[in-house]
């Protein structure tokens, strides 16, 4: 009984929908954000999704409120596509009456979580490159102090050959009549 009939004009009923997606791996692969743009791409404009852990496998937790025509629409693309590393076991689908927020606060939403998980990481990132330009200024000196002690060693040792063909140059020159 999903229609409305208002003068003469079929009209849609919003519909809510609740499905948890369950699986080995369903989190931190980006399902929450590939249901998201195929639910903007559709045109909703309520839309949740949250990942829980329920007996040790993980779930990932989507409300839709739309016209019956997305939520179908959702739903078919739910059952047939997901992330290329998602390993699902199971999805269930169930009717919702609960509040579903904005498509946008919930885009707001997932932009937090995703820099909440990133600044970290590029903490980690920062103090690794610090760590890294702290070997690479001792590599520098140590190969600095290097090319100083080859330098001073084959300055010593071209001074030893001169001090030794200088004597010689000086006869070849007596003898050729040179001096």
């Amino acid at each position: 009984m999903g229609r409305l009939f208002n003068n003469g004009n079929k009209e849609d009923f919003n519909m809510k929908q609740q499905v948890v997606i369950t699986g080995k791996k369903v989190h931190d692969i980006g399902y929450r954000v590939f249901l998201l743009q195929k639910s903007l791409e559709l045109g909703f404009r309520k839309f949740n999704a949250r990942n829980q852990v329920t007996n040790g496998e993980q779930q990932v937790i989507v409300q839709y409120e739309g016209k019956s025509e997305m939520v179908e629409a959702i739903n078919s693309i739910i059952r047939a596509e997901h992330p290329p590393d998602a390993e699902v076991s199971d999805i269930s689908f169930e009717k919702y009456a609960g509040y579903v927020i904005s498509i946008t606060d919930y885009m707001h939403v997932i932009q937090v979580e995703q820099l909440t998980k990133g600044i970290p990481a590029m903490i980690s990132i920062d103090k690794k490159q610090d760590k890294m330009l702290e070997k690479m200024d001792h590599m520098e000196t140590s190969i600095t102090g290097e090319i100083i002690d080859l330098r001073m060693d084959l300055h010593s040792y071209l001074d030893r050959r001169l001090s030794v063909i200088e004597p010689d140059v000086q006869q070849i020159k007596t003898k050729s009549g040179l001096m």
